[in-house]
């Protein structure tokens, strides 16, 4: 999906609070409430958009963060990695290239919790070769901070074609849109 500017600025008003409501997003928008819901409604639908909680994991006692390497016998790679996204302890996991076929993070509530899932679950996932364990001592950034870059809404690359005298056409003219009225 492409992006426009006034994308970019919803997404960006939702960074600050996901709760927001329409209203508050279509005043800081400069657009209709109608704008701002459709416009949402288009990103959640194409999957562009998430809303959901983020939770903190530290104030529910999950303060041991792990990243997994490993590595799998020829061919196992995908399954591996779908096998490791079943545990709960895994909250990321992805194939990779380089050292270690599959890559994993997962939290834990204490070194014990860990310990029982090195040695416990994580043996039981077939295809698995070895592993590499590193303990994240201190987080410098956290993913769901991530923004944007200024060429994701160049034209070419998302952004509409610009109108007369460089605007974009009727910015506020939405499907279901009643003239900028609420």
């Amino acid at each position: 999906m492409s992006l426009d500017s006034l994308d970019r600025q919803l997404i960006a008003s939702l960074k600050l609070d996901g709760r927001m409501s329409y209203a508050e997003l279509a005043g800081r928008l400069g657009v209709s409430e109608s704008t701002a819901r459709n416009r949402l409604a288009r990103l959640v639908d194409a999957g562009t958009v998430r809303i959901l909680p983020i939770i903190d994991q530290t104030e529910l006692g999950y303060r041991l963060n792990a990243w997994i390497g490993v590595r799998c016998r020829p061919g196992a790679f995908r399954r591996v990695a779908e096998e490791l996204a079943g545990f709960h302890a895994v909250r990321y996991v992805g194939a990779c290239t380089g050292a270690y076929d599959v890559i994993c993070e997962a939290v834990f509530l204490s070194q014990e919790e860990m310990l029982r899932f090195l040695e416990s679950e994580l043996p039981t996932v077939d295809g698995i070769t070895s592993t590499d364990s590193s303990i994240v001592l201190e987080m410098a950034k956290l993913g769901y901070e991530w923004e944007l870059r200024e060429e994701d809404a160049r034209p070419g690359r998302g952004e509409r074609e610009t109108g007369p005298a460089g605007t974009h056409g009727a910015r506020d003219a939405e499907p279901g849109d009643q003239g900028g009225r609420p």
